[in-house]
């Protein structure tokens, strides 16, 4: 029977490793109905433009001291096999081979019980939850008021394809990655993830082993075990914490340990012209505490302490001065302000599937203290800063702004140290509920990169017709402008398909330098095609683009072919 949910698993993957779209739940069993007169529902309905998904974990007349009654779990199959498209011998199958998530795991996930006071927050947090999880595609909470003034709820989810063998490639600015081995999301359907694969890419090529589980014994407790060996040195991590698993968990607590050896290489022009070993030794422990939530803000204030250890060395191909070792070892609090203003959306990052969107603040802040008597180095102060927000302007037009400050001050030298400030503002008008234009500015400034740093521009990271780094400096910009459609189709049942024609524009350069032949503003035209699985790899979107330069220079082919995995359209 093993063979054959292995055999199940592999044929559909190979077949291109997915999951299948909103129609998941469009002919689910009906939620439980009422047969009160008195009983009434309540959806959010809004525009189409606006892409909002209508949601059913409210009531309008529910009672101040109502309890949920009565909690039915719904798990639906991989495939639809009720849908003549999804009605096969192969499909079918695959549905009998498939290891359900136990429902105990579901239950485990939800942020509420039988017997609890109905709080339709919370059903529609644990609904957040669910859909987060990566052996889920989807979730759905919905709760209807009974004859006795208290409250029935359903949960429906459904499957996705989680034993796969891992056979990926990507080309992304004239460069390749690969991986071969296989990957369980879902172990004995437990929730549990054990993955086992060879990699290769443009730096090293190895082994890598990750286990990591979400809920230790069905507690909130999650752990996280790596481990790789690769032709440039090894790495391990292992990770124990009780996180903040909901907006008003009071607590949470943690440690780390990361530990790794590898090459790094440093680009010109898109080509490694240095290259130098470097070891990190990382350790982390914290704890923190939350306010309950008020008028939708909840705030958090965390204590930890830090130790990193940074060391370099030349080998063959060290053409460029080495950075300095380094040691950080200093105790941080960290503040985190957070505003629960979530809609359920469509079409945004993802093709035809529930997308989680906040409308509220999400800001991090950090500061720590590197006294030279922890550290036996430089004494530093360690600063982070992140803020994240969106915001309708119209019912049609969405903006999304961040920004993120994180660096050092060393006292000695009286003066910034691995100083990056990165802002990005997206847009979005949606100009029907399967198309749109988006438009993303992104600008970083750097100050003081130590000499195993670099801020890049090139093909991974925006310039789609330009090899990997091809610029790099103090200071960057990247413009790109897309147009979107998002397809209803279904490819073989396995994706969600979607395209996008799109400029980007953009520079790296130094100010008070000289940034040699390739000083310029660069620009691409380009085309591609989307593929978002909706039968396994929750959360990931295939990219398949082709870019052309605008600007000739005989370093830089004239078309790049560009493949690779995303979370994101």
């Amino acid at each position: 029977m093993v063979n054959k949910k292995w055999i199940a698993h592999c044929c559909i993957s190979l077949a291109l490793v997915s999951f299948s779209a909103p129609k998941a739940f469009a002919q689910q069993p009906s939620n439980k109905t009422s047969s009160c007169p008195t009983v009434q529902s309540h959806s959010n309905k809004s525009n189409n433009l606006r892409r909002e998904v209508e949601d059913t974990t409210t009531l309008v007349n529910s009672r101040s001291d109502a309890q949920i009654a009565s909690i039915t779990l719904k798990q639906l199959n991989v495939f639809n096999t009720e849908r003549e498209e999804e009605n096969n011998a192969l499909f079918r199958f695959a549905n009998r081979a498939h290891i359900q998530t136990e429902p105990d795991v579901i239950s485990n996930i939800l942020l509420f019980k039988q017997g609890d006071n109905y709080n339709a927050r919370k059903l529609a947090e644990s609904e957040r939850l669910l859909r987060q999880q990566n052996y889920l595609y989807d979730a759905q909470i919905s709760a209807i008021e009974n004859c006795d003034g208290n409250v029935d709820v359903t949960v429906v989810t459904r499957d996705l394809w989680t034993l796969l063998p891992e056979i990926s490639f990507s080309r992304s600015g004239g460069e390749n990655k690969s991986s071969i081995g296989f990957r369980e999301s879902n172990l004995l359907g437990w929730g549990k993830r054990l993955s086992f694969s060879r990699t290769t890419d443009s730096d090293r090529n190895g082994y890598l082993f990750v286990y990591d589980d979400p809920n230790i014994l069905s507690s909130r407790y999650r752990g996280r075990l790596e481990y790789a060996d690769n032709s440039d040195g090894k790495r391990h991590l292992l990770e124990l914490t009780y996180p903040f698993y909901a907006i008003d968990t009071p607590y949470s607590y943690g440690i780390k340990s990361f530990s790794e050896q590898r090459e790094e290489a440093l680009y010109r022009r898109g080509d490694e012209y240095s290259e130098f070993d470097q070891t990190t030794n990382f350790f982390s422990a914290f704890l923190g505490h939350s306010k309950a939530l008020s008028d939708s803000w909840t705030q958090r204030l965390t204590l930890g302490y830090v130790n990193q250890e940074d060391s370099f060395a030349e080998i063959e191909t060290t053409f460029a001065p080495l950075a300095k070792d380094r040691q950080l070892s200093y105790p941080y609090v960290s503040g985190h302000w957070f505003e629960d203003s979530y809609i359920k959306v469509r079409n945004f990052d993802s093709i035809s599937r529930t997308e989680d969107l906040n409308l509220g603040w999400n800001i991090k802040a950090l500061l720590g203290y590197s006294d030279e008597s922890l550290s036996n180095d430089d004494s530093r102060a360690v600063y982070s800063l992140k803020a994240k927000k969106a915001h309708f302007t119209t019912d049609r037009t969405l903006w999304r702004f961040s920004a993120q400050v994180d660096g050092y001050w060393n006292k000695e030298q009286k003066q910034l140290e691995n100083f990056l400030a990165t802002s990005e503002v997206q847009y979005y008008l949606n100009t029907s509920e399967n198309q749109s234009w988006f438009v993303k500015a992104r600008a970083q400034y750097a100050k003081n990169l130590t000499a195993d740093k670099q801020l890049t521009l090139g093909g991974e990271t925006g310039l789609r017709g330009y090899p990997m780094d091809y610029q790099h400096g103090d200071r960057s910009f990247l413009v790109s402008l897309e147009k979107r459609y998002y397809w209803e189709y279904d490819l073989l049942q396995l994706f969600k398909v979607g395209a996008a024609g799109f400029v980007d524009v953009g520079r790296a350069w130094f100010n008070d330098e000289d940034n040699g032949e390739n000083d310029h503003v660069l620009k691409n035209v380009g085309v591609g095609l989307r593929l978002a699985p909706s039968r396994a790899n929750s959360g990931t979107m295939i990219h398949l683009d082709i870019a052309a330069p605008l600007d000739g220079y005989d370093d830089v082919d004239s078309v790049q072919w560009l493949v690779s995995v995303k979370n994101t359209f």
